[in-house]
């Protein structure tokens, strides 16, 4: 259900220093060049719809490689299906010097289907462009026809990755007299984009949208998400009419509508299996206790697999196809939940929701707004909200690629925005408790505990799936030490609604510190070695920290035989908006105890609040990079 999967990020490079670099460039493209990895030299789409259910859309685009970090603008890519076929395509190979060096022909593309793990009529054509020297230059041409029904129309999106310029691109759609396209463009502002409506010698819709001289926008560190900074606009139908099935786009509720139809007769089960059913909850006192046993038995009897058929991959398979066959995709294993609640008395109601956009437009409904489907459960005194397609979730456990997102819940009465509920940034824990015995050549035994709560838990719990000595692995990579060996390691999981997972292990070094003369330099805090402090530079767009969360570590330090303390980190207590951190170090007899407890609020924080964000974390690095100094007693 994803419109478009951008290109992989690259960060800003350096331009090659040469004359011919700019020989196939216009000269106000210089300038972007100076910033870019790859620029549009031209880029243009043409759909010409012939009706509600086919169309034709023709593509060029022309651009050049400006050095390897944008080689990935140079690979061609075309999705098919049952739907959409490639019916030309066209390459050409310029090089520096404005030369055509190779001819591509279609016969050249690759076709790949997907992997096993996925059931589709979908299959990708693709041309991997490489060449030897940089500046080089690619040009495509194709068409695409579209027959049998037409949800939504190909987005308008200029530029596809960081630092990446355009010098000119344009789109225009043209519908028949009487069929309406919705347009909605985002991120446009202050950008030379233009949108014009007309209508043709018949009465047809023409829309046409223009964008020129685009500046690459740059990656920054803590910023917004390719989505919230690339321009694009959106076209959608009102009417449409997809794989035989006439439904109304206009607003969500219409939308919600059609998708509902989608799901009838889809959760009928048989006898047999309706009577096992009610064998399974039957010692179940409440409908929580029957909701948690479906979703048991969900986890222990299916497997996900993407199945991208039926209705363009937009109707689940049915209940039984699922209790048949033991698998299927995030449609199918909800509406099969959906269908055994439902044998139980439990009403619950089918949700579309995307995990990679927060928001869906509250006034412009479209099909590719949403990549998922879960499950709503509205029990009396609470919601429940089930991922179906993850059996390693915990019941009732809302994870990080949904927390908080709009959701379309589709309804008899049709569909309608629903957000999903998000944890505090408080209840996203951390714990470490550790005890560190020194020796008097630097080598340490190390017994930590460490608990991770909510997202923390959700970030570490893949652990659990890993082989003993992987597990190992993992643990010793979080340690800043560079000799390390994990010795024992116990692993215990709470897969409750906030759920936890605790890490008991046993450590050794052979190095902890450095030893100099009669000194040694002990590290104050080894497991934050994941906290950074980018450089600073100059701030173009807001700083988003998209994840709160609580870090709390106690850490006892044995002091080695023979040695006194000469030197402490000093405690401190910081205050900001972006946070708060608070460390402090007692010693006890021959014992150092520190502590550090850092809260990071989730917010969006303006461009110029950049330096006091990272001289924050600064001073909370500062903290964690502490050094005891330890000198030795005299003879």
């Amino acid at each position: 259900m994803k419109l478009m999967t951008h290109y992989s990020r690259t960060k800003l490079y350096g331009l090659l220093c040469t004359c011919l670099c700019f020989c196939l460039l216009p000269v106000r493209a210089q300038d972007m060049a100076s910033n870019s990895n790859s620029l549009i030299v031209d880029a243009r789409t043409e759909v010409i719809c012939k009706s509600m259910t086919q169309s034709v859309e023709r593509e060029t685009r022309t651009v050049t490689i400006l050095n390897k970090k944008g080689l990935d603008a140079a690979h061609f890519f075309c999705s098919c299906d049952m739907f959409r076929s490639l019916q030309k395509f066209s390459g050409e190979l310029i090089n520096a010097s404005g030369q055509s060096v190779r001819k591509i022909k279609k016969s050249e593309l690759v076709k790949s289907e997907y992997s096993s793990s996925l059931t589709t009529d979908d299959y990708l054509y693709y041309y991997e462009c490489n060449y030897p020297s940089f500046p080089f230059t690619v040009k495509y041409v194709w068409e695409v026809k579209c027959n049998n029904g037409l949800i939504g129309y190909s987005t308008f999106m200029p530029q596809m990755d960081f630092s990446q310029g355009v010098e000119k691109a344009s789109y225009r759609i043209e519908l028949p007299a009487g069929q309406q396209c919705r347009y909605r463009a985002l991120n446009t502002d202050g950008k030379n984009i233009q949108v014009k409506e007309s209508t043709g010698p018949e009465g047809q819709q023409i829309l046409e949208v223009s964008a020129a001289q685009l500046p690459p926008i740059v990656s920054e560190p803590f910023g917004p998400s390719f989505a919230e900074l690339f321009p694009r606009v959106y076209f959608a139908p009102s009417a449409f009419s997809f794989d035989k099935k006439q439904g109304d786009m206009s607003t969500w509720q219409k939308y919600g509508e059609w998708q509902y139809n989608l799901l009838k007769d889809r959760d009928l089960l048989t006898e047999p299996f309706k009577s096992k059913l009610h064998e399974l909850t039957a010692n179940c006192t409440t409908d929580r206790e029957k909701v948690k046993a479906v979703y048991d038995y969900l986890a222990k009897t299916t497997r996900y697999v993407s199945i991208q058929l039926g209705i363009g991959g937009l109707q689940p398979i049915t209940a039984t196809d699922v209790c048949r066959t033991g698998f299927g995709d995030c449609k199918g294993l909800s509406n099969y939940a959906r269908a055994m609640l439902n044998e139980l008395g439990i009403p619950s109601t089918y949700t579309v929701i995307s995990t990679t956009n927060e928001r869906l437009l509250p006034d412009f409904s479209s099909a590719n707004q949403m990549n998922h489907v879960i499950l709503q459960v509205p029990l009396p005194q609470d919601t429940l909200w089930l991922e179906c397609t993850n059996p390693q979730l915990p019941f009732g456990y809302v994870h990080q690629d949904i927390a908080g997102h709009d959701a379309l819940l589709i309804q008899p009465t049709g569909g309608s925005i629903y957000r999903l509920p998000a944890y505090p940034d408080s209840l996203n824990t951390q714990q470490i408790t550790a005890r560190i015995s020194l020796s008097p050549t630097t080598e340490a035994k190390i017994e930590v505990q460490e608990v991770s709560r909510l997202f923390q838990y959700e970030n570490e719990a893949g652990i659990v799936y890993l082989e003993p000595n992987k597990q190992k692995d993992r643990i010793r990579s979080d340690i800043n030490l560079s000799q390390a060996d994990i010795l024992r390691l116990h692993i215990s999981e709470c897969k409750e609604a906030n759920p936890s997972i605790t890490f008991d292990y046993t450590a050794s070094s052979n190095q902890y510190g450095n030893k100099t003369g009669n000194r040694l330099f002990i590290p104050a805090n080894v497991f934050r070695k994941g906290f950074s402090v980018p450089h600073i530079t100059k701030r173009t767009h807001p700083i988003h920290v998209n994840f709160g969360y609580s870090d709390a570590d106690s850490i006892r330090i044995q002091l080695p035989e023979g040695y006194t303390i000469e030197g402490l980190p000093r405690p401190a207590d910081l205050k900001s908006k972006f946070g708060n951190f608070h460390s402090s170090v007692r010693v006890n007899e021959n014992e150092i105890w520190i502590v550090h407890n850092l809260f990071m609020r989730k917010g969006i924080y303006a461009p110029e609040e950049y330096a006091a964000f990272l001289d924050f974390r600064k001073q909370v690095a500062e903290q964690y990079n502490g050094k005891i100094i330890l000198k030795k007693k005299p003879n």
